[in-house]
């Protein structure tokens, strides 16, 4: 048994397989919203939206706009300057005078002919006397007219008149009043005493629509990972082969029910000396709620047996199972493989999972798991296997397991549901291999059904 494996599984170090596994599609999900945010006019306008409700500018025009009212400006100074000056009273006595029929009748009668005659005799009297002229004048002084027009200059409104009418009191006054009634002060007052100015203005709707975008779950998606590294690896790596077993039949566009080496050969799967099963070409696969298993089965099956002395001869075996290769289909040179399987072992089987090459030399062992439970890399050496491996025997048996293998460059990585749990730097390949399923039969066993689960499969490559 692991020890290490054994303590993080019981310890919580290796992640539940269903969250693990909800975590990565959940952000996958959320690395193609990002992708089609990053791409789409809505973002383009938020960043202009947000450059610009954010400048220094926009903010100083808002508090300044906000902080605008008619009380305190220098037109409600105006007004009540204005309002003062309408309640003075020798300014009201002066407007009073001036529409008066007194100041009009003075005028007229100052203006007009009418007093000619009074002035005119005034004027020789002043010379010499006449009785009949002094008469006359004194006749003239007795009249309406020339009694009021003599007599009103006198009065005090007339003489208030004469005061206010060149007064900085009345310029002031009535340039105020020229102000007040203006189109434009108007319609300043008006702007200055709405209560909503600001909202009235394109900025506003700026703000408002930046509001509304920035709220917008796209939007807060893509801000939460914008300066973050979280799809650092969907960034490095594209998926270059899938299968979530979904359709209820095979794809054969991906994978072979007649082994990589076998077809090269014989065109047909065959087994060795030794071994206690045959493939059945397919009939031992099984894709059912969304799951391929591999299935073990005690029947009798006729195939052909690889013997190096004799060569190829044909025999009948008491147990049947199957394989498949994507040999032919898909290979790649380097990657990340992995898988999510359900970790079953059995005393009587062998599971495999496997990278390998077309010379059969070298195997990159995802998952072995049976009489040998363990990842590692295993070679051909002279006839003989050699493995260079990790025991998995301290997970738990009936669980599904997110099986991962990081192939680069020199250095090869599994992880178990995210965990990295073994590394090498031991016989890495760097030439192309193919994925390998099959379920082997290693000892007689009565408790069959055997089933060798695959919830799905996956390949990824290199973006670069």
């Amino acid at each position: 048994m692991s020890l290490k494996l054994f303590m993080l599984n019981a310890f919580g170090g290796i992640k539940a397989t269903s969250k693990v596994e909800s975590a990565k599609e959940s952000l996958l999900n959320d690395y193609r919203v990002f992708k089609e945010v990053q791409q789409s006019g809505e973002l383009k306008e938020f960043i202009e939206l947000q450059e610009k409700v954010t400048a220094e500018s926009f903010k100083k025009l808002k508090t300044e706009l906000k902080s605008l009212m008619f009380k305190g400006s220098p037109e409600e100074r105006q007004l009540k300057q204005f309002e003062k000056l309408k309640g003075n009273k020798r300014l009201k006595r002066y407007y009073e005078t001036l529409e008066s029929s007194d100041l009009k009748r003075f005028r007229e009668l100052k203006n007009g002919d009418s007093l000619n005659r009074y002035f005119e005799l005034e004027k020789q009297i002043s010379r010499g006397t006449d009785k009949e002229q002094k008469t006359e004048l004194n006749e003239l002084k007795s009249s309406n007219d020339v009694s009021f027009f003599m007599k009103y200059p006198k009065t005090s409104a007339y003489k208030n008149f004469l005061r206010m009418d060149q007064s900085k009191e009345k310029a002031t006054y009535e340039g105020l009043k020229k102000i007040i009634e203006s189109e434009n002060y108007q319609k300043h007052r008006a702007y200055l005493e709405d209560p909503k100015k600001w909202e009235n203005t394109d900025e506003y709707r700026d703000e408002k629509r930046y509001e509304v975008l920035k709220n917008k779950p796209e939007i807060v998606l893509y801000l939460k990972y914008k300066d973050s590294n979280a799809f650092e690896f969907f960034e490095n790596w594209n998926l270059a082969f899938e299968d979530r077993f979904e359709n209820g039949t095979l794809d054969e566009n991906k994978w072979k029910t007649i082994n990589y080496w076998a077809e090269k050969t014989v065109g047909h799967n065959f087994s060795q000396v030794g071994d206690l099963h045959a493939f059945g070409n397919g009939k031992n696969i099984h894709l059912k709620d969304r799951c391929l298993k591999i299935q073990v089965s005690k029947d009798k099956i006729n195939s052909l047996v690889w013997n190096p002395a004799v060569g190829f001869v044909e025999n009948e075996f008491d147990y049947s199972s199957d394989n498949l290769t994507t040999g032919g289909l898909f290979q790649s040179k380097y990657g990340v493989f992995e898988a999510k399987i359900r970790y079953n072992p059995g005393k009587s089987f062998q599971d495999v999972c496997y990278l390998a090459d077309e010379e059969n030399s070298l195997r990159l062992n995802l998952l072995e798991t049976g009489v040998r439970n363990q990842f590692g890399v295993s070679r051909n050496s002279s006839g003989k296997q050699e493995d260079t491996s990790f025991s998995l025997s301290g997970l738990s048996a009936g669980k599904f397991y997110i099986f991962t293998l990081v192939w680069e460059n020199n250095k090869l990585t599994w992880k178990i549901n995210d965990k990295e749990i073994y590394t090498s730097s031991v016989c890495v390949p760097d030439y192309p291999m193919f994925i390998n399923l099959a379920a082997l039969v290693v000892r007689e066993n009565a408790d069959l059904p055997h089933n060798f689960e695959i919830d799905w499969l996956k390949f990824y490559k290199r973006a670069n």
